[in-house]
């Protein structure tokens, strides 16, 4: 039976359904190369000539619906099962000491991680919590000096394994060598910061008991500011049997703890995949739904005794021996460079598999430019080409040829609507787009946009081979149209 929530917030008065969602995600496609992602790194052209990488993300992906089911109340979603469980655990914090934690108050911090730290313990019967990091995210503060960040959604993905684990569990062991340890868990706890309950953007697991082994998981490395990992894609391949689990409406007094890496093996949990997912529904009605605010901390739980002694050595794990995925990338790229007599161009014949599964997934009117530009503006796809000239070759650009009309009023209309699609834009490209709005303030913002949308570099639009004076001009003639403005202003302007 469905059951309704209600928003104690009379701003927004939305009503919540305990109910499974339905939408769509992106899943990995083991396409026989090591995926990777460069996440919120801008690099320089001499960096990515230098590496191997020469686009921000690389692997395949494919669009899948995808089934995420009402988790309250089954018994069965337990943390050593699943690989994730609902818990009840107040906070004494209020919302904006939450928000100090991120803008790295000291006080604060002690205060919830010796909060934790304590449920943790008495929660899983652990013997040491070492807490490591925490993220707070709220897509409306994004932009803001303190570091709040959006949801991570449309694609499932682990943000550990037992390699990049095992160094940090043993990373955080230095100085307490007296102490014998037989199993590590690298964990999550993931709670709403909001006195109102969540409405959207939820955080969804999938049950690891439903995963095909090893099949569904795939290799991937991820690059950030100051810290790279090695992660795990989930496979397309068996995605029909995959279960995945919500919990609607999360209380502030809730949380959700979940695996990252357990080293125990004889768990039937022991990684969760997880992300943000949005119910595409609620866009039909038209609601003002209130913004997600969340926190996930991680820690590494310690146990002296256990079933196993799985715990990582120096020896056991040849330490010596594990590279740095992002030297590895640097010394293959100049090898590539010193050997290569071609354009590092990108074409239709070396570009990466993602950029060409874009091409044929994300061929969705309105939306799937906007996710191309989303992604681009986010830095997790390279929107750019170079042409190299070497001592054996030239390659020149290929004239291109266009289809403007001459008119710039011709696309009036095109992008107005694609304006006006706001609603159902993909989450990534709704954070893009209020990302804009907030840094820039309402004028620069739009312009912004506006550019995005007419350089289209995907060509969903067919624009994109426009020459830039020709651009120019198509967004000369939107800024100055009333109607496109008001458009803008209809779903922007209150973000100011």
């Amino acid at each position: 039976q469905t059951k309704h929530h209600y928003s104690s917030n009379n701003n927004y008065n939305i009503m919540v359904e305990d109910k499974d969602i339905e939408a769509p995600i992106y899943l990995a496609v083991d396409d026989k190369t090591r995926h990777w992602i460069y996440f919120g790194v801008t690099r320089t052209n001499k960096e990515r000539a230098a590496s191997i990488h020469k686009n921000d993300m690389g692997g395949g992906s494919v669009l899948v619906n995808q089934r995420i089911q009402n988790g309250r109340g089954r018994k069965d979603l337990t943390l050593d099962d699943a690989g994730f469980e609902l818990v009840e655990c107040p906070t004494s914090l209020s919302t904006e000491e939450f928000y100090k934690i991120q803008a790295g108050d000291e006080a604060a911090t002690r205060t919830y991680y010796n909060e934790v730290e304590e449920f943790i313990k008495k929660q899983l019967k652990c013997d040491k919590v070492v807490c490591m990091h925490s993220q707070v995210r709220n897509e409306d503060r994004i932009g803001n000096s303190d570091g709040v960040q959006g949801y991570a959604g449309f694609a499932p993905h682990t943000d550990s394994s037992p390699v990049s684990a095992d160094g940090a569990a043993l990373l955080h062991l230095i100085g307490d060598h007296n102490t014998k340890y037989k199993r590590y868990c690298y964990l999550n706890l993931w709670r709403n910061i909001s006195e109102d309950p969540i409405e959207d953007n939820h955080l969804a697991m999938l049950d690891e008991r439903t995963t095909v082994k090893p099949d569904d998981y795939i290799v991937k490395d991820i690059f950030g500011l100051q810290y790279n990992e090695v992660q795990y894609g989930l496979n397309a391949r068996h995605a029909a049997k995959h279960k995945w689990y919500y919990f609607p409406a999360m209380k502030k007094s809730e949380g959700i703890v979940f695996k990252q890496m357990d080293s125990d093996w004889t768990k039937p949990g022991r990684i969760c995949f997880h992300m943000s997912i949005s119910d595409p529904t609620l866009s039909d009605h038209n609601m003002k739904l209130k913004p997600r605010e969340s926190i996930e901390l991680r820690m590494i739980c310690y146990w002296k005794d256990a079933s196993v002694d799985s715990m990582p050595t120096a020896e056991n794990t040849n330490e010596d021996m594990v590279r740095n995925p992002l030297e590895v990338a640097k010394e293959m790229g100049s090898a590539s460079l010193t050997a290569s007599t071609t354009s590092s161009a990108v074409t239709i014949y070396n570009a990466s598999i993602s950029q060409l599964l874009y091409g044929l997934c994300l061929k969705i009117p309105l939306v799937g430019s906007i996710m191309r530009l989303a992604t681009v503006a986010m830095g997790w796809i390279d929107n750019t080409s170079t042409t190299t000239t070497t001592a054996a070759t030239t390659t020149a650009p290929q004239k291109r040829t266009t289809g403007y009309t001459g008119k710039p009023i011709d696309y009036l209309s095109k992008f107005t609507t694609v304006i006006d699609s706001y609603p159902q834009w993909p989450q990534v490209g709704k954070s893009w787009a209020k990302g804009e709005i907030k840094a820039g303030g309402f004028q620069q913002g739009i312009a912004r946009i506006t550019t995005a949308l007419v350089d289209d570099s995907m060509n969903y639009q067919k624009t994109k081979h426009f020459e830039p004076e020709e651009k120019d001009a198509i967004v000369e003639c939107l800024l100055a149209s009333d109607s496109y403005i008001k458009t803008a202003e209809k779903h922007w302007k209150g973000l100011v």
